[in-house]
C-alpha cells in the first residue's frame, strides 16, 4: 500500500489561535520534500472564521460521510482546497437543539462562554472531529497505508474513533504535543459519537489516547519535553496525571523559525565587521514607520488604544515589546506589568509598548495593563487587539522583545530575532533553548546558569538575556496551584489578575528577576549599543544555525520508518 502522510488538527492558518497554526504553515511542506510521500492536513470547517469561510469558492468536493451522533448521524462534507495539501471537514446538518458543530469565532477554541460551557462545548466539537477524520480517510484515500500525526487532544480523538473502526483501514498514529492541556471525556460522551469505551479506558482524551499512539510522544522543544517532568507546573500540577504515560515516551523537536528575516543581507554583512551605523539607520526608519501608523490610526471601542500617544515619548530610550494573545495561565502580562511598574517608579528609563490580543477574558481581564498606560503616559502604550497597520513596523523599531512566559512549549523568540529584535525571556522551555543568556547580567543568577547550561557552553557568544524566579521557594507548588486557578475578578475590578497574584511568593520573585532584567537591557543599550548590535546579529546567526523545519521534518521522519 502507498504511504501518506496526514497531519490531523484542530488548528491551522485558516483558523489560527497560537503555535500550532504557526507550525502547520511550514512542517508539513517540509515534511512532504524529506519523506516525498504525499501530505495533507485534516481539519474542521470552521465557518465563523472568515480566513476558513473565504475559502468556500476555492474547494473541490471529494466525498461525504455519515458521523454518528446520540441518536442520529451527520453528514460530512468532505472537501479539499485547490491547492491540494488541505482537506476541510464541513458538516451538511446540524444537532438539533444545541450549538453548531466547529463555530469558533475569534478562534477554534472560543466556541461558548461561560468557561464551563467553552470546555463542553469544544469537547464535543473535538470528539465529532475525531470521528469525522476516521469516516472520511477511507473516502479521501482507502488503498494508502496513513501515517496520522495528531496535534494536541483535540486532535487525538481521531485515535479513539478509529480504534474502534472496523473497518481494513491501515494507519500508524503519532501524537504531538503543543502543549499540556487536556479535556476530560467521560464514557457516555463518547458512545454518543459511535466510541467504545472499553476500546479506550481513561478519564481525560489523552488518558484515553496515549496508550493507542506509537511511541514516541512528539513534543516541540528538547527543553519542554523535560519541562513534562522537570517543572512544578507541568510535572505537578498541569500535567500531572499524563506523566505516567509520557515520562519514557516524550522527544522533543524544535520547531524552525516562524518567519523569514527582515533585515537586509548587506546590513548584516556590514555589522558582522563591526559597522552597526547602517542596522542603527534601519531600526530607526523602523521607529518612524510605526510611529507614523500609529498616529493616522484612529481609535474605535473595538480597537482602542490604551495610553495617550500624544504624551508618550519619542525620544531614543529603548523600546520593550510584548504580543500575543493573553492566556492568564501562560502569557505573563502580569508578570510584566508589575516589573514595569517597579523600573518605571525607581526612575527607569524605557519605553514599553503592549499588543495583546484579549482572550477569555476580554479586555475586562487586561484592565491592569490599561492602569499601567494612565499611570506611565509617557512611557506605556497598550493596543489590545491585532494592530495589522503597525504592529511588524512596531516589531523592527523595538529593541526587545518580551516573553515573560510562565511556561513556554516553544515560543516566539526566533520571530524577534528573524525581525532584528533582541530577545528576553523565562528561562523554560523553547525559550531557553533560542536566547543565549549575557552572563555578565545581575539577572544572570543561579536559576537561569544550571537551566541555560544544559543547551549553552559558557565561551557561546550571548543573544539576549533570560531571568528565572529564585529555586527552593517553599510554597511553589501553592503558588503555582494558585496561578493555575486563576481565582480573581477577570472583569477588572478588584482583586484583578496583577493584585491577586501578587500577594504569592512565587510570583514576587518572578517580578523582581523580570525587573533586573529589564535593567540589564536597558542599560545595555544605553551605555554599550555596540554590545547590543553584537547580542542582536549574534541572535540572527544563532537561529538561522541551530533551528530549521528541514532538521525538523528529517527527525519526525526518522521515527516513522
Amino acid at each position: 500500500m502507498p504511504k501518506q502522510i496526514a497531519f490531523i488538527a484542530y488548528e491551522t492558518p485558516y483558523a489560527p489561535c497560537g503555535g500550532v497554526a504557526a507550525v502547520m504553515t511550514h512542517l508539513p511542506a517540509k515534511l512532504a520534500t524529506s519523506s516525498g510521500l504525499p501530505t495533507i492536513a485534516i481539519t474542521p470547517f470552521h465557518f465563523n472564521i472568515v480566513k476558513t469561510s473565504s475559502l468556500k469558492h476555492e474547494m473541490e468536493w471529494v466525498g461525504d460521510c455519515e458521523v454518528p451522533y446520540a441518536t442520529r448521524s451527520i453528514a460530512v462534507n468532505i472537501l479539499r482546497h485547490r491547492n491540494g495539501r488541505y482537506i476541510f471537514l464541513q458538516t451538511k446538518d446540524e444537532p438539533k437543539g444545541s450549538k453548531p458543530f466547529f463555530s469558533g469565532i475569534r478562534h477554534p477554541y472560543d466556541v461558548g462562554a461561560p468557561q464551563n460551557d467553552n470546555a463542553s462545548i469544544l469537547r464535543r466539537d473535538a470528539l465529532f472531529f475525531g470521528a469525522a477524520v476516521s469516516q472520511a480517510l477511507p473516502v479521501i484515500d482507502r488503498s494508502a497505508s496513513w501515517i496520522l500525526l495528531l496535534q494536541d487532544w483535540e486532535a487525538a480523538t481521531a485515535a479513539l474513533a478509529l480504534k474502534g473502526d472496523r473497518t481494513d483501514l491501515k494507519y500508524s498514529l503519532f501524537l504531538t504535543l503543543h502543549n499540556s492541556y487536556d479535556n476530560g471525556a467521560s464514557d457516555e460522551e463518547l458512545r454518543l459519537f459511535g466510541i467504545h469505551p472499553a476500546d479506550c479506558p481513561g478519564d481525560t482524551v489523552l488518558t484515553r489516547a496515549l496508550p493507542l499512539v506509537q511511541p514516541p510522544v512528539f513534543t516541540v522543544s528538547d527543553q519542554f519535553a523535560l519541562d513534562f517532568t522537570d517543572e512544578i507546573l507541568q510535572a505537578q500540577i498541569m500535567a500531572s496525571h499524563l506523566a505516567p504515560q509520557l515520562a519514557s515516551r516524550l522527544v522533543g523537536v524544535n520547531n524552525g523559525p516562524f518567519t523569514e528575516l527582515a533585515v537586509d543581507s548587506d546590513i548584516l554583512e556590514h555589522a558582522r565587521h563591526a559597522n552597526f551605523n547602517p542596522l542603527k539607520k534601519w531600526k530607526s526608519a523602523y521607529r518612524k514607520k510605526a510611529l507614523d501608523a500609529l498616529d493616522a490610526f484612529t481609535p474605535t471601542r473595538d480597537k482602542p488604544v490604551w495610553g495617550n500617544p500624544g504624551l508618550f515619548n519619542r525620544d531614543d530610550a529603548p523600546w520593550f515589546i510584548m504580543a500575543g494573545r493573553d492566556d492568564s495561565r501562560q502569557k505573563g502580562y502580569d508578570v510584566a506589568c508589575s516589573a514595569i511598574t517597579r523600573f518605571l517608579a525607581s526612575g527607569g528609563e524605557a519605553r514599553f509598548l503592549f499588543f495583546p490580543i484579549p482572550g477569555d477574558e476580554g479586555l475586562p481581564g487586561l484592565t491592569f495593563l490599561r492602569r499601567l498606560s494612565q499611570r506611565y503616559p509617557e512611557s506605556v502604550l497598550v493596543l489590545p487587539f491585532i494592530f495589522q497597520e503597525g504592529f511588524f513596523a512596531f516589531l523592527q523599531g523595538a529593541t526587545y522583545g518580551m516573553m515573560p512566559s510562565l511556561y513556554e512549549p516553544f515560543g516566539m523568540a526566533n520571530e524577534f530575532y528573524m525581525k532584528g529584535t533582541v530577545g528576553i525571556g523565562r528561562a523554560t522551555g523553547g525559550i531557553l533553548q533560542q536566547i543565549v543568556p549575557s552572563q555578565a547580567a545581575k539577572s544572570y543568577s543561579q536559576a537561569v546558569r544550571i537551566r541555560a547550561e544544559r543547551w549553552h557552553t559558557p565561551s557561546i557568544r550571548p543573544t539576549g538575556f533570560l531571568y528565572r524566579e529564585r529555586d527552593g521557594i517553599p510554597s511553589a507548588v501553592e503558588d503555582w496551584q494558585a496561578i493555575n486557578a486563576a481565582g480573581y475578578d477577570s472583569s477588572g475590578v478588584s482583586p484583578n489578575r496583577v493584585e491577586q497574584r501578587g500577594k504569592l511568593l512565587l510570583f514576587k520573585s518572578m517580578v523582581d528577576q523580570l525587573s533586573l532584567c529589564i535593567g540589564d537591557a536597558a542599560r545595555i543599550w544605553r551605555e554599550q549599543p555596540e554590545v547590543y548590535y553584537q547580542m542582536l546579529i549574534d541572535g540572527i546567526a544563532y537561529i538561522q544555525e541551530n533551528f530549521s523545519w528541514e532538521r525538523a521534518a528529517r527527525l519526525y521522519i526518522s521515527h516513522f520508518r
